[in-house]
C-alpha cells in the first residue's frame, strides 16, 4: 500500500493546482490503426463502463464512464488535404499523385489515417488507470507508429497549466525548448514521426528571442510573437489551443480556427505511439514530461540553462551540438 502511495506521489508536478485553483488534470490522445471504431469503443466500455454513442462512421463517444467522456475518431483531415491537392494538380496539369492516393481509400483508412482515442482530462493520480488502454490495443493487434513508413502516429499529452499568465506560459515554453533534445533522446522518437511535419522544432530565430533573460513580454506580446513564428499546429509543443482559450479572436484571425480546439492546456505531441514496446504507456510519457514541469517551476535553474543554451549555440561550429547539449541537460536534471 505504501509503495502504491509513493508511486502516485511520484506523478505529481511541483505545481499541482491550475488557474482556477483546482487540482490540475491532464488528457491523453493515442493514434493507431488495425482496430475498428466500434471495437475501440467496446474496449473502452469494458475497461471503464459507460454508454456508447456513435455520432457517425468516423466518430463515437463513450459517455458516463468511470473516468469521464472518451472520444474515438478517425482524422479525415489528411483525406481532405489529398482531395484539395488533387483538384489543384488537375487544374494545373500536374501529375496527380494526391488523386491516386485519395482513390486508395481502403488502404488509407487501414494504414495511414489513424483512429485516435481521446481521454477525458483525468486527475494526476488516475493517469495509471489509462495504461489499460494501451495493454488492450496491444492485445487486440492494433498497429502503432512502427507498423509502416507512413505511420507517423503519436501520443499527445494535454496538461492544464498552473496559471494563464505570460510568466507561467513563457516558463513552460523555455523549459520545453531547453529539454526537447533530451526528450527526443529519452523517447527515441520513431524515424517516421521525426521526418513528418507534425513535431517540427521551433524556428531558431524564435528560440533565440524567447530564451534571452531580457525577454519579459506581456501576455499579448507573448501571443503575437508566438503567432509570428508559429502559426501552425505542427510543433512538438503546440500552444495554439491554449492561446485560443485566452483570446479566440486573435487566433481565428491568423490560423484556420477549425483546426484549433480552445482549451487551457499545452498540447505536447512529441512522443510516437510505439506501444508494441512493453515499457511504453501513458504513465511513462507523463513521467518524462514531469522534467519540463520541474524545470518550469524552478525559475533560477531555468534562467541559468537559458544562458547556457545560448552560449552552447554560439560555440557550435556549423550546427547545434544536440548531443553535447543533452549531456549538459542531464547534469542539470540530476539536481532538479
Amino acid at each position: 500500500m505504501e509503495d502504491e502511495k509513493q508511486k502516485t506521489n511520484n506523478l505529481y508536478p511541483p505545481l499541482i493546482y491550475n488557474h482556477e485553483h483546482k487540482e490540475r488534470r491532464v488528457g491523453f490522445e493515442i493514434e493507431y490503426v488495425g482496430i475498428s471504431l466500434k471495437d475501440s469503443l467496446n474496449i473502452l466500455k469494458r475497461l471503464y463502463s459507460g454508454n456508447i454513442q456513435l455520432e457517425h462512421d468516423k466518430k463515437g463517444v463513450l459517455k458516463d464512464s468511470a473516468l469521464g467522456t472518451f472520444e474515438v475518431e478517425q482524422d479525415a483531415q489528411l483525406l481532405k488535404e489529398l482531395a484539395k491537392h488533387s483538384k489543384k494538380n488537375q487544374e494545373e496539369g500536374k501529375i496527380d499523385l494526391s488523386g491516386y492516393l485519395s482513390t486508395a481509400i481502403d488502404f488509407a483508412l487501414n494504414n495511414i489515417i489513424p483512429l485516435e482515442i481521446i481521454s477525458p482530462p483525468v486527475r494526476i493520480k488516475d493517469i495509471p488507470k489509462l495504461d489499460k488502454i494501451i495493454d488492450e490495443l496491444r492485445l487486440h493487434g492494433a498497429k502503432d507508429s512502427s507498423s509502416s513508413w507512413l505511420a507517423a502516429f503519436g501520443v499527445h499529452l494535454n496538461p492544464d497549466l498552473p496559471s494563464l499568465s505570460a510568466d507561467c506560459i513563457l516558463a513552460y515554453l523555455q523549459a520545453f525548448i531547453l529539454l526537447q533534445d533530451w526528450l527526443r533522446k529519452e523517447i527515441q522518437v520513431d524515424l517516421t514521426r521525426q521526418l513528418s511535419t507534425y513535431i517540427a522544432d521551433f524556428p531558431s530565430a524564435y528560440k533565440l528571442k524567447i530564451l534571452k533573460t531580457s525577454y519579459q513580454p506581456s501576455l499579448a506580446k507573448l501571443m503575437d510573437d508566438y503567432l509570428h513564428y508559429n502559426s501552425t499546429r505542427n510543433r512538438a509543443l503546440d500552444l495554439l489551443p491554449l492561446f485560443a482559450f485566452i483570446d479566440k479572436q486573435k487566433i481565428a484571425e491568423q490560423v484556420d480556427s477549425d483546426l484549433v480546439k480552445a482549451r487551457p492546456t499545452v498540447h505536447y505531441r512529441l512522443p510516437d505511439s510505439n506501444f508494441h514496446k512493453e515499457s511504453r504507456n501513458f504513465t511513462t510519457e507523463w513521467q518524462r514530461w514531469l522534467k519540463v514541469e520541474q524545470l518550469a517551476a524552478n525559475r533560477a535553474v531555468c534562467q541559468e540553462m537559458c544562458r547556457k543554451y545560448l552560449e552552447h549555440l554560439q560555440t557550435s561550429s556549423f550546427s547545434f551540438d544536440s548531443e553535447g547539449w543533452v549531456e549538459i541537460c542531464e547534469n542539470y536534471l540530476r539536481h532538479l
